[in-house]
Order: C-alpha cells, then sequence, then structure tokens
C-alpha cells in the first residue's frame, strides 16, 4: 500500500524555518533609502514661503475684517438697586423690623 507524500505540509514546514533566515539577511527589506519631505513654513495670508521680515499685501486686508478687541475688560453695568417696604399685617401702624443701632 502506498501513501501519498503531504507535499503541501513538508513545504510548510521548511518555509517555517526559512523565511526567518532569509529576513534576516534583508531579502525582504527592500531599497535602503529614506525619503523625508522638510516642514514647510508658509505665509497664512498669501502662501508664500515664509522668510524672517516677511511683508505681503494680505496681511491688511485680513487685518481689516477681523473685529476690534478692547485691550481692558468691560465691566458689566451694575444693576438698577432693589427696593421694598416691609408692613405687619396685624400691625399696620408698627413698622415691620425695628431700627438697630449701629456700633462704633
Amino acid at each position: 500500500m502506498r501513501t501519498a507524500v503531504p507535499w503541501i505540509g513538508l513545504a510548510a514546514i521548511a518555509a517555517m524555518f526559512l523565511l526567518p533566515w532569509l529576513d534576516a539577511r534583508g531579502v525582504f527589506d527592500g531599497p535602503r533609502t529614506i525619503r523625508r519631505r522638510p516642514r514647510r513654513e508658509v505665509c497664512a495670508d498669501c502662501a508664500s514661503p515664509w522668510t524672517p521680515g516677511h511683508q505681503c499685501a494680505g496681511w491688511l486686508e485680513a487685518a481689516v475684517r477681523e473685529p476690534v478687541v478692547p485691550l481692558q475688560p468691560v465691566e458689566p453695568p451694575t444693576p438698577p438697586r432693589l427696593r421694598a417696604q416691609l408692613t405687619r399685617t396685624d400691625q399696620p401702624d408698627q413698622p415691620a423690623l425695628l431700627p438697630q443701632r449701629r456700633r462704633s
């Protein structure tokens, strides 16, 4: 009786040992070039490359459209003082609260 050889299983076992060996040799790494893009700094108004002392014509129009912010905080107006009169319902001729003497 003859049985078939499991070639797929044997290939999987061989790949289990062969692939890490090839990876350690750098076969799967690809080219060794590193590409970096430098950071671009551009003017927010005219989108031209930024240089120290940059002056463009777009800043004036942008500054005119912005609202003016006061430098000092604005205090809210004081609310009007409320007045009330308390009376006793059982004795209307007497004041509701007795006047208190101030301590000196």
